[in-house]
C-alpha cells in the first residue's frame, strides 16, 4: 500500500471514528481519568485537555481528502517553501499558552513527540518564541534528520492527533497551482 493510500485510509478513519479514549502515551497500568479523558502520564506530559465544546473536531470534505492524498508522497521540505500555508499552520499548532499556563491538544509539542524528538527539544524550541516558530524548527529538524520525510507522514500524524483543521490548511498545498516534480 503506497503512502497516499495509507494517508487516505487514516483520514477516512479520523473522519468516521469517535475520539480515542487513550493516547499512545498511556501506560497499561495508568489510571484513566474519565473526566479529563487522559491518564496521569498524558496530563503531566501534555497538560489538561481542551474543555468540552472548546475545540470541536471539524470533519474534512471529500475534496480535501483527495488533495491530501495527492500530496502524500511530496517531500516535507516543500512546506518550508510555502510560507502562507506554513504561517497558517504555525497559528494553529503553535498556540500561546492559556491563562493558566495550560497547553492545547495536538500542538507542535505533540507532533515532535510523534517524530521521536525528546520533550527537552520541545521545551527548547518553545523557549525561542516569539522570534522563532517551534513548528518551523520541528520541520527543519525532521527534514535534516530524515530527508525522505513526506507531507503524507505529517498528514498522518495530524490525523492521529485529531487536527482536521491543520489537515484542511495542509490540503491548500494541492491547490497552489505549482507543479512539483
Amino acid at each position: 500500500m503506497g503512502p497516499g493510500r495509507c494517508l487516505l485510509t487514516a483520514l477516512l478513519l479520523l473522519a468516521l471514528a469517535p475520539p480515542p479514549e487513550a493516547s499512545q502515551y498511556c501506560g497499561r497500568l495508568e489510571y484513566w481519568n474519565p473526566d479529563n479523558k487522559c491518564c496521569s502520564s498524558c496530563l503531566q506530559r501534555f497538560g489538561p485537555p481542551p474543555c468540552p465544546g472548546e475545540n470541536p473536531r471539524p470533519s474534512l470534505a471529500w475534496a480535501e481528502l483527495a488533495e491530501l492524498s495527492s500530496l502524500a508522497s511530496q517531500p516535507l521540505s516543500r512546506l518550508l517553501d510555502e510560507l502562507e500555508v506554513l504561517e497558517e499552520l504555525i497559528v494553529l499548532l503553535d498556540p500561546e499558552p492559556g491563562p493558566g499556563g495550560g497547553m492545547a491538544h495536538g500542538t507542535t509539542r505533540h507532533l515532535a513527540a510523534r517524530y521521536g524528538l525528546p520533550a527537552a527539544w520541545s521545551t527548547f524550541a518553545y523557549s525561542l518564541r516569539p522570534s522563532r516558530s517551534p513548528l518551523r524548527a520541528l520541520i527543519e529538524m525532521v527534514v535534516a534528520r530524515e530527508p525522505s520525510a513526506s507531507l503524507g507522514q505529517l498528514g498522518t500524524h495530524l490525523a492521529q492527533l485529531g487536527r482536521a483543521d491543520a489537515l484542511r490548511v495542509l490540503s491548500k498545498l494541492g491547490s497552489s497551482g505549482v507543479c512539483w516534480a
